[in-house]
């Protein structure tokens, strides 16, 4: 029930944003000219400009908008919305792993590479990313893209993973020279639409708070949270999880990181175990490309810190085009 309450409503939202989007457009006010007269046409050309300034002056009473305004449509009003709300909150990077209190327009991409217990290799495509676009001034939309994982040749068939969701509804935030902070609630979600060996069986909710504050060219972002499966507890079993960066903005675009993941198992089969991991990282961008679009990148990898862990030694590619 809870999954079919979450792909319902993820469908009618972006259903409506497409629909708005594509029947929507710029309309473009027409220009007209009149020719002007000749120097043996004297009379006719005086008569001409004085008709075409009466002309003129009807055209500006019957339309309110200035020379050289255009009409702006449902696209532009929106564009121009987002760009207000990203304005009012600081300029920082999206780190690897922790999620970022940011609201943005961006298309997220990422890629993990780790290796196995049996010595082989597996990489996941996707990193639960994919489109997060701003729909109010408060709030923004994350629209993922599932995992596809990819074993070696002698191991488990290829597949893809759950659904990812997630709403972001920004509490408070100040741009760098207001403050340099922000405050955000999410409500992250998966949706159990993967293959078999690949998905939870249950949708599970994630409920976060997420926290920043730079410094200058300095900055610390951080979650905190907890996973609440929909059903299956004791297979699943129920985590707190707590995620720090810490970033520098330096020359030539780039942006140093390092952060420490961490998990708390409180039921399920690890119940009381806790594993982390140590992030070191490089971001980069963001480059301009044209009109809005900027390109960032970032690479690092999760070293395990604790004796219990489920994974180690995990290669972290991240790409993002911002719009």
């Amino acid at each position: 029930m809870v999954r079919r309450k979450i792909l319902s409503w993820t469908h009618k939202v972006t259903i409506s944003m497409f629909v708005a989007i594509l029947l929507l457009g710029p309309n473009a006010r027409a220009d007209e000219r009149h020719p002007e007269s000749t120097a043996a046409q004297a009379t006719e050309g005086e008569a001409d400009r004085d008709c075409g300034r009466k002309h003129t002056q009807s055209s500006q009473q019957a339309s309110p908008q200035e020379p050289g305004t255009r009409k702006h449509s449902l696209f532009s009003s929106w564009l121009h919305m987002a760009e207000k709300a990203q304005a009012n909150q600081p300029d920082w990077l999206s780190p690897l792993a922790t999620t970022s209190g940011r609201l943005k327009n961006e298309f997220r991409y990422d890629v993990w590479d780790q290796p196995s217990s049996a010595g082989s290799r597996i990489y996941q495509l996707g990193g639960n990313k994919g489109l997060e676009f701003i729909t109010s001034s408060r709030t923004q939309l994350l629209v993922g893209v599932p995992t596809y994982t990819i074993d070696s040749a002698s191991g488990p068939p290829s597949g893809f993973g759950d659904l990812p969701l997630m709403l972001k509804f920004r509490i408070a935030s100040a741009e760098q020279s207001e403050g340099n902070y922000l405050l955000t609630f999410l409500l992250a979600a998966t949706a159990a639409t993967g293959s078999h060996r690949y998905s939870a069986g249950d949708s599970v909710l994630s409920p976060a708070l997420a926290f920043g504050k730079g410094w200058g060219k300095f900055d610390a972002q951080s979650t905190f949270g907890a996973n609440l499966p929909a059903g299956d507890t004791a297979k699943l079993g129920r985590q707190l999880q707590w995620n720090t960066a810490f970033q520098y903005r330096a020359g030539w675009k780039l942006w140093p990181e390092f952060e420490v993941n961490s998990t708390f198992y409180k039921t399920g089969k690890n119940a009381g175990d806790k594993q982390v991991f140590l992030t070191p990282g490089f971001g980069f961008g963001r480059i301009h490309l044209g009109r809005n679009l900027r390109l960032s990148s970032a690479a690092g990898m999760q070293i395990a810190a604790t004796r219990f862990h489920t994974y180690n030694h995990r290669w972290m590619f991240s790409t993002r085009v911002s719009f």
